[in-house]
């Protein structure tokens, strides 16, 4: 593992408690359930395929239950279900999104169970398509964005410094996957300060079966100013163990600007490079316009575009949409 920035990361969030402890809100908060239904239709096109046609999608649409407990000694019990729902087909995951029982308190808090990676979090509001076919992860094949089941998961603020990090045991045979307590480590730490925004992160990953310890390293910016953001990210390596030869750099702009009170314009651009003999490149494309319906409702037209290539190109694939998103 690189163990330099995941000792300085880890170093940092063990100091944050002793400059952040306080008496933390222990009142109750009763069972809330909230949602998210998603449904998007366009045409789809994609290079050397039959696949081109017309599709409704559902994307991301969700049932969540979450809540707080008062506990003794100041501690707050939290927990969180939440299941993706395949509207269009009527098809229900249970519990396949963040799904955890925590502990908090003036520590921060501990989460265990099912959990976004903090390289994931790192990434704040760069993302301008996220739930949707221009949603970063679709750029590339090592893209950090897991989920991660059997996780520990630490989160703490202070100020505008903030440390999260997650930890997974291997739970396997030592050969074929790993059997240590951390496995799998992901550490993030942010500073945020009016409209600045800064993150760096890492995931790392135990070798298995002799193999390389792989990492994941993502940097990340945004800077709001005059009814418009600004974002940049750049990340590097792989997202899993023994698979050095498929090392990708990333470099991602994103931008979005209001108009008016309830409308937003958006584009984002990604190119990843991968390390492999052929040296794969691909472009990511989106641009969008959001129109806000209240508070709860957003209709949104887009336009995406994903191109991979070496010799000769390998993917063309395009799309335009337009969606609907309610939330309850």
């Amino acid at each position: 593992m690189n163990k330099k920035l995941i000792a300085v990361a880890v170093a940092a969030g063990l100091a944050l408690p002793m400059v952040s402890a306080h008496a933390v809100d222990v009142a109750d908060k009763k069972l809330e359930v909230y949602g998210k239904l998603h449904l998007n239709f366009g045409s789809y096109e994609e290079l050397g395929t039959a696949n081109d046609n017309w599709r409704l999608s559902s994307y991301a649409s969700r049932l969540g239950f979450k809540g707080q407990i008062k506990l003794d000694d100041g501690l707050i019990g939290t927990y969180k279900m939440e299941s993706e729902i395949a509207v269009e087909d009527g098809i229900t995951d249970f519990a396949t999104r963040n799904t955890y029982v925590g502990l908090k308190g003036g520590f921060g808090e501990v989460r265990i169970g099912r959990h976004d990676s903090p390289l994931k979090m790192a990434q704040g509001k760069f993302d301008q398509f996220g739930d949707t076919d221009g949603d970063l992860k679709h750029a590339g094949d090592e893209d950090g964005e897991n989920r991660n089941k059997n996780s520990i998961t630490y989160l703490v603020k202070s100020g505008n410094i903030g440390f999260n990090a997650q930890i997974i045991p291997g739970e396997g045979d030592g050969v074929t996957a790993g059997d240590g307590p951390a496995d799998t480590i992901s550490v993030a730490v942010s500073y945020k300060d009016g409209p600045l925004y800064v993150a760096l992160a890492q995931d790392s990953y135990d070798s298995t079966g002799g193999g390389a310890e792989d990492s994941l390293t993502r940097l990340v910016a945004t800077y709001k100013m005059s009814g418009m953001q600004f974002g940049a990210l750049y990340q590097t390596g792989v997202e899993a163990p023994d698979t050095a030869a498929a090392k990708e750099d990333w470099l991602g702009l994103s931008f979005n600007m209001k108009m008016g009170k309830n409308n937003k314009f958006k584009a984002q651009y990604i190119t990843v490079e991968d390390s492999a003999t052929n040296a794969l490149e691909s472009t990511h494309f989106s641009v969008g316009f959001d129109h806000k319906l209240g508070k709860k409702g957003t209709v949104y037209a887009m336009y995406n575009s994903i191109k991979e290539e070496d010799t000769a190109v390998t993917k063309d694939n395009s799309s335009v949409s337009v969606g609907y998103i309610l939330k309850f």
